[in-house]
């Protein structure tokens, strides 16, 4: 499923790049229904970046991210909460976060978004039955995104590059391709040990719980 899901996404891709403004409205549109589906968005974040630099790319990830976390919050809050509740019922990862939400919420939103432990589209959803604030979600989510947003588009933006050089370019031109990938990657690495880090300080019943319980 995963293959076709990040073959469409391909396609996706190359069809909002042909669609002008448009093609901003259906990126998060796209987005959104990924975060909202439980599928990944790796793809739509490397293609922005590739499409539309590193500053388009960087703002259309970030909206998109923010708009299937209220996607999420919202229908988990208003629409399929006795249903959600149920499905958290057993699972720890969610008790610690209810738990760890009800004191400085915005925090753990913050430091779950830049951190990778949980999927952002569980994490939305698990908050969305917490007692946090939409605002201080709302808020902690956008600056929580921002740092992974920029990676992302910044390393579409590297092999967008790269792409429209073509494969005649010299050696020099790859070397330092690879070199902006390879530190994109190891600032990401850096910036969400960090995270995880401050999350342990911070939450240390949710970083044990998620270590404890395994993904379903």
């Amino acid at each position: 499923m995963l293959e076709a899901w990040t073959a469409w996404m391909e396609q996706g891709m190359l069809l909002i790049e042909q669609s002008g403004w448009l093609g901003w409205v259906w990126f998060v549109i796209l987005y959104a229904a990924s975060c909202v589906l439980f599928l990944p968005g790796s793809v739509l974040s490397f293609g922005a970046g590739a499409v539309y630099g590193f500053w388009g790319g960087t703002l259309l990830v970030s909206i998109g991210s923010v708009a299937g976390a209220l996607a999420n919050f919202l229908s988990t809050r208003y629409l399929l909460r006795g249903w959600m509740a149920r499905k958290f019922a057993r699972s720890r990862r969610f008790h610690a976060l209810d738990h760890a939400a009800t004191n400085d919420g915005w925090k753990l939103v913050l430091l779950t978004r830049i951190s990778p432990i949980l999927p952002h589209s569980l994490v939305s959803c698990a908050f969305g039955l917490s007692r946090i604030s939409f605002s201080r979600y709302l808020l902690a989510s956008w600056i929580g995104f921002l740092p992974i947003s920029a990676a992302y588009a910044y390393g579409g933006a590297v092999i967008g590059r790269a792409a429209k050089g073509g494969l005649h370019q010299g050696p020099w031109a790859w070397a330092a391709y690879a070199a902006e990938l390879a530190v994109t990657v190891l600032i990401t690495i850096w910036i969400t040990r960090i995270a995880h880090r401050a999350l342990k300080s911070h939450a240390p019943e949710v970083a044990e719980a998620i270590a404890e319980e395994p993904e379903e």
